[in-house]
């Protein structure tokens, strides 16, 4: 019998994932690589706007969030609204330092993302 190098997804199945990403490959990838985690996905999203539209339909568990978003928008007011509600906040960006409202997330998911990141960050408790 054959090792699986898939990282093992047990205890995710269930969970509600929003992904917020104005790079269309990016977030599709990411979606993909939560999907096959056993998670539910909503997104991505390219925008604020579209985020709380899916947000909406469906509250998520977690969400995936990139900083800086189509034409220039920045997603801190999304943190901070997500964070009120209780949601896990994971940001994912390319910048090492986040310069604003790192206290309201739950951690820092660097890209380009691989399974094994997306899982470890996942795994992470909560503080």
């Amino acid at each position: 019998m054959a090792a699986t190098t898939q990282p093992s997804a047990r205890g995710l199945r269930g969970l509600r994932a929003l992904v917020v990403e104005d790079t269309w490959h990016v977030g599709e990838a990411l979606r993909h690589m939560l999907e096959d985690l056993g998670l539910e996905v909503a997104g991505p999203a390219a925008s604020v706007s579209e985020a709380e539209r899916l947000i909406a339909q469906s509250p998520p568990t977690v969400a995936f969030i990139d900083i800086q978003l189509r034409n220039g928008e920045l997603a801190y007011g999304l943190i901070e609204a997500l964070h009120e509600r209780g949601i896990r906040i994971i940001v994912t960006s390319a910048f090492a330092v986040l310069s604003e409202r790192v206290e309201k997330i739950a951690s820092i998911l660097p890209k380009p993302y691989t399974t094994a990141k997306v899982l470890a960050t996942l795994r992470q408790p909560l503080s």
